[in-house]
């Protein structure tokens, strides 16, 4: 039997949209979310775990006490292909059904505690950690390194700038899933130009899948 063929067949991998669980296999415990690109999400999540800066601690304390190899992430055929009203009603359900001490999830419907569950609001980054991020992103090859503009393009960019991305300015945004306020905020801290942060959002490579845009589509991020 093919197995990649039978795979194919029953999910249709073109469906961005769904429902997906990181379960923490020895305790039996899991961390429900879903979003309108599960795949870029799980990465999101996996970067952060990795770095140790995930936003759910305790979630961050289990990856570091067992390891990676000890946690499945998966994106559920249930969901699938749903609009995004119908993933977080969906959602819900599927925390009601878990005792809180088998879910990383603090409440089983987050987007109703509004600000309060993201660990980040009203906070600020030290500045050592922000030297640190600045350092970091600053060593990172640019795309554009080397080219110059044509006038047009030139002319486009400024075009954009006053108009059209004025409100993607003011966009929230996460960056190895820490939270940014705005493009601005994000340029600042991190060092990076904001045309590149914003090209990166926008970007459906797999290697720029820890940049998003805010969506709230994913409990008890700031993830």
């Amino acid at each position: 039997m093919n197995l990649n063929k039978t795979n194919k067949n029953f999910f249709d991998r073109s469906l961005k949209s769904g429902v997906y669980v990181i379960t923490c296999l020895p305790l039996g415990k899991h961390y429900i979310g879903v979003s309108t690109h599960v795949v870029r999400r799980l990465n999101a999540h996996k970067t952060a775990l990795r770095n140790s800066l995930h936003s759910n601690k305790e979630l961050q304390k289990d990856f570091l006490k067992y390891g990676e190899k000890n946690f499945l992430f998966q994106k559920l055929y249930m969901g699938a292909g749903l609009e995004k009203k119908q993933l977080e009603e969906f959602e819900t359900q599927i925390l009601l059904t878990l005792p809180s001490d088998k879910r990383y999830n603090i409440y089983t419907n987050w987007r109703v505690k509004g600000s309060g569950t993201n660990p980040f609001y009203g906070r600020k980054h030290t500045q050592e950690a922000r030297k640190a991020m600045s350092f970091a992103n600053k060593n990172r090859p640019s795309s554009f390194l080397g080219r110059t503009q044509s006038n047009a393009v030139k002319k486009l960019i400024s075009q954009q700038n006053k108009g059209n991305t004025n409100k993607e300015r003011r966009k929230p945004l996460y960056i190895d899933s820490v939270f940014y306020e705005s493009i601005s905020h994000a340029s600042q801290i991190t060092g990076l130009s904001r045309r590149l942060i914003r090209d990166r959002c926008h970007s459906d490579e797999p290697r720029f899948a820890n940049y998003q845009w805010e969506i709230k589509d994913s409990p008890n991020q700031p993830s």
